[in-house]
């Protein structure tokens, strides 16, 4: 076969996307990739389904420098003693498994009780690489952090329909949506030190009554007004204040003369730091703490506080993050 002709093919299969139509039904189930109601045959409306749950990723840390110290022998029984685990774990806690890419591992609830389950199921895993990997590979440092996210995902399946044993590789499911994305960064950053660099600023901060307002509110109220034309546009005092690398981009600025200054200031002197950041093995967003809050309110992980709001900005995410290191307690 000529590649014009495979190129032609796959032009068509492209028009065909851009012109069928897709539609995605309400599931409580998670779906699989042989739910026949999933379509992607070509020439026909695309089928899928949308389901508003919890998502987890759960992720060795640091495989890369583990493959480079240990055996390959090693890190092949660790990377299936942590596989099989974690499959196991996340049916125990009704979790379906939907990926896994190397040593990442996607685990998606059905929406009964997936708060829950998906909390519990992160507190296993993180129990399982304490308590039970790392004492059977003794010297190996071994690590996972997991990242949970709740909200609407679309599924649809996509591949290829081939015969024999290669059928299975060429589809799969997709899993559209943002609790898909901020779970995986939250894995990104879980159980993990990261030196992080920003910048400590000493300014002269701007004189609040050298700024005119749009109403002058004591002004307008017969008391002293707070706008004063004659007074200097900066106050005598310093401060200090840490900017992160682009809050510090983003501010700083030079006059006429070559002079420097920010947005919130007269610029002394800058300094470029480094500080360490650590997170705790679990992450979650506020979504999943609120939701496995209302479900569980006498859990002793609510009751003790033992989920921490994290004060650090994780990338790509907004809103507040949660997290702890919790195990369970054997007895």
């Amino acid at each position: 076969m000529a590649v014009k002709t495979i190129l032609e093919e796959i032009e068509k299969d492209v028009i065909d996307v851009t012109k069928t139509t897709f539609t995605h039904n309400d599931t409580r189930v998670v779906p699989s990739s042989d739910d026949c109601e999933l379509t992607y045959e070509s020439g026909k409306d695309k089928k899928g389904k949308k389901i508003e749950t919890c998502v987890l990723y759960a992720d060795i840390r640091n495989s890369v420098a583990l493959t480079e110290k240990h055996h390959t022998q090693t890190m092949g029984r660790i990377y299936t003693a942590f596989t099989k685990a974690v499959l196991k774990v996340a049916r125990y806690h009704c979790g379906h498994t939907r990926n896994i890419i190397g040593d990442r591992i996607m685990i998606v609830f059905p929406v009964k009780d997936c708060f829950t389950n998906a909390v519990d199921c992160a507190i296993s895993i993180n129990h399982i690489s304490n308590y039970i990997i790392n004492q059977q590979f003794s010297g190996v440092d071994f690590k996972c952090g997991v990242g949970i996210d709740f909200g609407e995902l679309r599924v649809i399946k996509v591949g290829i329909q081939r015969n024999g044993n290669e059928n299975g590789e060429n589809k799969g499911l997709v899993w559209v949506g943002y609790p898909a994305n901020r779970a995986s960064r939250l894995t990104d950053v879980a159980n993990k030190t990261i030196e992080e660099p920003y910048f400590e600023v000493l300014r002269n901060p701007i004189n609040p009554r050298a700024v005119k307002p749009l109403f002058d509110i004591g002004y307008l109220f017969g008391g002293t007004p707070s706008y004063d034309p004659n007074a200097p546009f900066y106050l005598s005092t310093t401060e200090s204040v840490e900017m992160t690398t682009e809050e510090f981009a983003n501010s700083i600025a030079q006059y006429s003369d070559g002079g420097l200054f920010t947005s919130g200031g007269k610029l002394i002197k800058f300094e470029k730091k480094t500080r360490s950041i650590s997170f705790p093995a679990i992450l979650m967003t506020d979504s999943v703490y609120k939701g496995f809050k209302a479900a569980n309110p006498n859990r002793n992980s609510i009751q003790k506080n033992y989920w921490i709001e994290q004060k650090h900005q994780i990338k790509n995410i907004s809103g507040n993050v949660y997290g702890g290191s919790l195990e369970w307690i054997i007895k």
